[in-house]
Formats: C-alpha cells, sequence, structure tokens
C-alpha cells in the first residue's frame, strides 16, 4: 500500500482533533481566525500523529502563564520565586509570568484565581492542597484544554495535569531508611513533623517514612506527625512537647520548622538525629556544626526549569520535552 495522502494525513488529524478539515487547513497554514482552544486540539493532534512539518504556536504575542503559588516565606518558596524570576528574564518578551499568590489559611484565594482568570492564559504553574474544590477547578481548567504543571505537591485524582518534583513517597522511605539504620539501636523515639497534611507531597513523606521504620525499626516508636504548618513558634513548642514527655532519638520533618526545632534542641541541650528538607544556607550552617544529620533536596530551580520546559513544549515553541521525573539530591556535611 502507498503512503496516505496529504490530504488524508489532515484529515486524520481533524478526527483526531474533533474538528473540520477546514480548521485543520487553515491552523496549520497559520492563516485566518481559530479560537485558540481550537488551535491547541489542532497542534496537540498533529503532533500525536507526527506530522512532519513545521507547526505553529497555537496563540499570538508572549505565551502568558499563570504561576499560583502559596503565600510562604520559607527558604524552599523564596528559591522558587527567584527561579522563576531567572527565568522570566531568560526568555524575555517570549514569555509573561504572571505570578500571585494565596493564603494558605485562606484557600478561597487560590479558587477565585483558578476560576476568574484576569485574561487569557497559555498554561499553569500551581502548588495546590488536596482539597476536592480545587480538584474540581484545575479540571476545568484542564478541559478548556489550558497546559496545567503542579509543582512540588502531586494531585494524582485530577487527570490532565502534569506533577514536576521529586516522588515523595520515596523522598520519605529514604528519610525512614537512613533514620533506622541511625537510630535502630539507640533508645528512644522519632519524631515526624510535618508542614500540614492538606498537601499531597507531605501525606507521601510522611506515609513513606512510617511504612519503613515500622520494617527496620519496629521497636523505634515514631510520635506524629506533627502538623505545625511550617509555624517557628508552633513548631518549637511541639518539638519541646516531645522532648519533655520523650526520650527523642530522631527527628524527621517533611516541610520548613528548622528554626523551631533548632531552638527546642538548643533549649533542650537535645542532639538527636535530624534529617529534614531543601538546601539552604541555614540547613548548610546546621550540617557544618553537626546539628542536622542530613538535607533530602527537591532542587525547587530544576522545577521551575522543567515546568517551564514543558509548558513551551506542549504550545509547540520548543521540539523537546523535558526529561522527568526530577530527582531527589541528598545532601550531607561532605558534599556542601
Amino acid at each position: 500500500m502507498g503512503k496516505p495522502s496529504k490530504r488524508q494525513g489532515l484529515s486524520h488529524v481533524a478526527e483526531l482533533a474533533g474538528v473540520s478539515l477546514s480548521t485543520v487547513e487553515r491552523v496549520l497554514n497559520d492563516r485566518g481566525v481559530v479560537s485558540e482552544l481550537k488551535r491547541r486540539k489542532v497542534l496537540t493532534a498533529a503532533r500525536a500523529l507526527g506530522i512532519r512539518r513545521a507547526l505553529p504556536v497555537s496563540f499570538a504575542g508572549p505565551m502568558i502563564v499563570d504561576v499560583l503559588l502559596a503565600d510562604s516565606a520559607t527558604d524552599h518558596f523564596k528559591r522558587l520565586d527567584a527561579a522563576l524570576d531567572r527565568q522570566a528574564q531568560r526568555l524575555g518578551a517570549h514569555l509573561t509570568l504572571r505570578r500571585q499568590t494565596w493564603s494558605e489559611r485562606n484557600p478561597q484565594q487560590l479558587l477565585d484565581a483558578l476560576r476568574k482568570p484576569r485574561s487569557r492564559r497559555h498554561g499553569m504553574i500551581v502548588v495546590a492542597p488536596d482539597r476536592p474544590d480545587v480538584h474540581e477547578a484545575l479540571s476545568l481548567i484542564v478541559q478548556r484544554g489550558i497546559p496545567t504543571v503542579l509543582l512540588t505537591s502531586n494531585l494524582t485524582d485530577v487527570q490532565g495535569t502534569v506533577y514536576i518534583g521529586i516522588d515523595n513517597h520515596a523522598a520519605g522511605r529514604s528519610a525512614g531508611r537512613l533514620m533506622s539504620q541511625w537510630v535502630g539501636q539507640r533508645p528512644g523515639a522519632v519524631l515526624l513533623v510535618v508542614n500540614s497534611l492538606a498537601y499531597f507531597a507531605h501525606q507521601e513523606r510522611a506515609k513513606g517514612f512510617i511504612d519503613v521504620m515500622s520494617l527496620r525499626a519496629p521497636d523505634t516508636p515514631v510520635v506524629g506527625p506533627l502538623e505545625c504548618f511550617d509555624d517557628e513558634a508552633l513548631t518549637q513548642a511541639a518539638v519541646s512537647s516531645a522532648l519533655a514527655q520523650h526520650a527523642v532519638a530522631g527527628i524527621y520533618d517533611t516541610g520548613s520548622g528548622t528554626p523551631g526545632i533548632h531552638a527546642a534542641l538548643a533549649q533542650a541541650q537535645a542532639t538527636p538525629v535530624w534529617i529534614g528538607h531543601e538546601a539552604s544556607a541555614l540547613h548548610a550552617d546546621l550540617l557544618r556544626a553537626g546539628v542536622m544529620s542530613l538535607v533530602l533536596d527537591q532542587d525547587p530551580e530544576g522545577q521551575v526549569q522543567a515546568s517551564i520546559d514543558y509548558l513551551l513544549h506542549q504550545q509547540g515553541v520548543i521540539d523537546s520535552p523535558p526529561q522527568l521525573p526530577l530527582a531527589m539530591k541528598i545532601v550531607i556535611d561532605e558534599n556542601l
């Protein structure tokens, strides 16, 4: 059998995209008026069918990406913000990053930003809690054909989004594996401190840690998870209370409770094994001083780079998608 004709190939694109043949021809020849939604459908279908030609992008002007981050002063979010600045400078007039923050104490701000964009958008990068109303809002965005990245924390029930970050369950298991080696022969409990279990990432880290500790150090009790919401005063109070009630051999913090933990340990003059998250200047100082034992880093700079590249690829601006999933980094005093 001979190769399908050019027109047959376009018919296949039209069938897959659910549009007319004339719409496909207008989009691929970049002429005439076609809605952005139909343009995205046609170009997605063309790429999926391997159409071998230079494809236009699905919009005119700069690519507008809504970035919705939690209003957090932690080192992780500072690194995300700085990385977004660098990406905006790198792409200049080709990309507009429209950043908004929402308060973790007021998720309605996130819902309003998801449901009521200020103008058209060609992609989204979102840090979102695990809530049914957030799932619904994100699902509607995906159904409109807008590529959507979930940053830092995944939501497995929202089909059509892409998660860009580390495997948080594996991170928790890694922390449990290392902790079990250090404290397996030491008397005492291990404290599990988390930011908020409203985030799937912290659910997964806590679950992975508990699973491995139960398997490899069954005689070591795990106290927690203690939700402290990355609040210094709450974290210090929770850790101080635990130190008063238990002989503490180790601490695993899935979030950014370092200042509170450090203050509680200094006050009690305690030196347990301590595993935390994210490479930061404070953590580097604590690792060098022997106060912290190990840090797991999720590379927020790499997350932002991969998120932007994914959206650019989805919109046909660049040819190659980013390599996923991203790798977790283990930081100790010797490799600072």
